[in-house]
């Protein structure tokens, strides 16, 4: 559970325990520790336990979604104890409350860890106790009961300060001996102790308002987020993962919280303590945008801008102080120096991809010229920067490292000259960046240089297994990442459409996924994409098969330790076998399972902000509905069996482009429902039946 800051996981601590293992996102270490962490990395905070009087001999537990509450059930030697938890929507507070019957009761406590990096356990080191900040410190204060991690930093003249501290608070009140609830609070301040005064006035106001009330205002906002867009696929265990995962993201991260890492508020016992970004960042906002679920996708936006400068300091070791950089992993802060000459340059335009999504799903020109187009803009200075004319008369990329391909000696980089991973984001950025100054009319003077790139940007190295690593480098080895083949998902600068690449593509794609051994959960999601996008709903739903195997019961996933965006990436496969929008053409049911006889969405969000539903029925389209939010052009790809049919409040202008691609005047806040033969007689969206 979690409301986008503070969160818990919830598991059998011992055969008599229950632990609330606590998490916040923005809690991290203040020193960095050298060859230790690759930045500064999040750290534990500690575990509320529940505990019954008598011996356990029977419990349940379930969470649910709908209302984002977990309940459970112990029964004892002594009577029964139940319980109920939330981590509140509408405030950083975590409630805990039971029931007893007979002679049973409860015992709730707190029992804090040493806010020290759980990366330390995967790479053990003699380290000098200075560098670790002292043990929690508990106490009471005002009634309530608070424990206090102070963090230490280390100054330029290798003294060691106090700097900042994350505090948790808490407070049981008994309404009765059968009956109290438990209020936790965390709070984390990152230079002074200023959490303990926000700590105790949390759980002040919490402790004021009536429970019911307090249940109330958090079931709303929960209630309020679901409808957001809606599926239903006759599949139920893809249906329950998909909205496991919605579930997931608005529990991890919100518009004003850091950006989602690899563990969201819900650090455990991991060797990934922070924020990756040559994968797990993009993959963890891949399906805000067609879910409709946008204001999570400003979170990343949000840092983005708020950390720019950031950014920029990231860039000037290899000389630049006008763009802007991010390495493998990064702080909270995104503090990420670039500290290799030939390292992963292509991480930041990836996730600025996800931005362009964002502005693509609203076509907010505001939204483009401010908060997109400068980070855009600083993130292609470095390849400009970096790059050069050879001898061929091409433009070429140096010595870099497309994430994480084995190297020599079991290295996780391989540097290569002109690395698909960077030729992909380079031709996709400078064609980003020409779009929008030709849309917002800016007259860049980088214009010129953009357009040098798209003419003269060296074609991407090949052989005869498809698209390699880099110019010297084939894809040889079995690896789980699927960078060299950005160009065609998430990018779709190639696709099957052309002539040229059709073959190409399939031949990668089953280079890639073959060769078995270092393949991983998130290898069988970005396989599950690239087959939607290839039109192969079998396969599809094939690959997502593969994946299942990969997840732990409660949907979660591990990679040597537990990390959140693969499962969070399985989402956007359901996206893309119900809906794609790429080459600014929106493809309705493009990828359906010959098994999946009924389908209905929603209001899915399409590129071109246009809202989306649609059904499907005995295996075809049964009609589609679009409304248009920005009066974008709309150009479609229905799906539809016989002749297009069209219904709204005026008489639509459509043009058929080619066979099954339309064309059709919808302007803004219009509906337009598309069919053919007859009007269906219903047209509402709703749950479809099992397989």
């Amino acid at each position: 559970m979690g409301n986008g800051m503070i969160g818990a996981m919830i598991l059998k601590d011992s055969p008599q325990d229950l632990a609330w293992e606590l998490g916040r996102n923005d809690v991290v270490a203040h020193n960095h520790l050298t060859g230790i962490d690759w930045s500064v990395p999040r750290v534990p905070i500690g575990d509320m336990l529940l505990r019954p009087r008598g011996k356990i001999q029977e419990e349940t537990m379930r969470l649910s979604l709908w209302h984002a509450e977990a309940t459970g059930m112990m029964t004892t030697d002594q009577g029964t104890l139940e319980w109920r938890s939330i981590a509140h929507a509408r405030m950083d507070c975590l409630m805990i409350e039971w029931k007893s019957t007979g002679r049973e009761s409860a015992l709730v406590g707190f029992r804090p860890r040493h806010g020290v990096s759980p990366r330390l356990e995967f790479q053990p080191h003699n380290l000098s106790r200075r560098f670790l900040p002292p043990p929690p410190l508990q106490l009471t204060q005002q009634g309530t009961q608070i424990s206090i991690q102070t963090f230490v930093k280390e100054q330029e003249d290798g003294t060691v300060i106090s700097e900042g501290a994350c505090v948790v608070a808490w407070k049981e009140i008994n309404y009765s001996e059968s009956h109290g609830v438990v209020y936790v609070s965390i709070a984390n301040s990152y230079y002074d102790e200023s959490a303990i005064d926000d700590a105790l006035r949390t759980i002040d106001s919490a402790t004021k308002l009536c429970l019911e009330d307090s249940l109330e205002t958090h079931r709303a906002w929960w209630h309020d987020y679901y409808p957001a867009s809606f599926i239903s696929i006759p599949d139920k265990y893809w249906e329950g993962m998909y909205w496991i995962q919605m579930y997931k993201l608005a529990s991890a991260v919100r518009e004003d919280t850091p950006v989602l890492d690899n563990q969201g508020p819900w650090l455990t016992q991991s060797a990934w303590p922070g924020t990756w970004w040559n994968l797990n960042v993009q993959l963890s906002y891949l399906s805000v945008y067609k879910a409709n679920r946008l204001s999570i996708g400003e979170s990343l936006i949000g840092n983005l801008e708020r950390y720019q400068e950031n950014l920029r300091q990231n860039a000037i070791p290899i000389g630049l102080d006008d763009g802007a950089y991010i390495e493998r992993q990064s702080s909270v802060h995104l503090i990420s120096p670039c500290l290799k000459p030939d390292f992963e340059y292509g991480n930041l335009p990836w996730a600025l991809h996800n931005v362009w999504r964002h502005y693509r799903s609203t076509m907010d020109e505001t939204f483009l010229k401010d908060r997109l187009y400068p980070l855009l803009r600083a993130s292609m200075n470095v390849y400009l920067h970096i790059s050069f004319r050879g001898e061929d008369g091409y433009l070429h990329l140096p010595k870099t490292v497309s994430p994480e391909y084995p190297g020599p000696e079991n290295s996780t980089a391989y540097p290569s000259e002109d690395a698909n991973y960077d030729l992909a984001l380079f031709r996709w950025g400078c064609q980003a960046l020409l779009t929008a100054n030709d849309q917002l009319r800016l007259g860049d003077p980088l214009e010129e240089r953009w357009r040098e790139v798209l003419r003269d940007l060296t074609p991407y190295p090949i052989d005869n297994n498809g698209f390699k690593v880099g110019k010297d480098v084939p894809f040889a080895v079995s690896h789980r990442h699927y960078s060299h083949l950005l160009m065609f998902f998430p990018l779709h600068l190639v696709h099957a459409d052309q002539p040229e690449y059709a073959e190409l593509i399939k031949k990668s794609i089953s280079h890639w996924i073959d060769l078995m051994g270092g393949l991983q959960g998130y290898s069988y999601t970005g396989a599950a994409c690239m087959a939607a996008t290839l039109g192969d709903g079998n396969q599809t739903l094939a690959y997502l098969t593969e994946f299942r195997r990969f997840l732990y019961p409660n949907s979660m996933y591990a990679e040597l330790s537990p990390v959140i965006e693969t499962p969070l990436s399985s989402a956007e496969c359901i996206h893309y076998m119900l809906m794609q929008c790429w080459g600014d053409m929106i493809r309705i049911f493009p990828a359906v399972p010959d098994e999946w006889k009924e389908i209905a969405f929603g209001k899915l969000l399409a590129e071109g902000a246009f809202e989306v539903s649609g059904r499907w029925k005995k295996g075809k389209t049964e009609f589609v509905v679009i409304k248009s939010l920005a009066g974008a052009p709309l150009k479609i790809m229905p799906n539809l069996v016989g002749p297009l049919e069209t219904s709204g409040e005026r008489i639509f202008s459509v043009t058929e482009m080619s066979p099954g691609v339309y064309e059709i005047d919808l302007k803004q806040g219009e509906t337009v429902l598309l069919y053919s033969g007859s009007l269906p007689e219903e047209i509402g969206i709703g749950p479809v039946s099992n397989l």
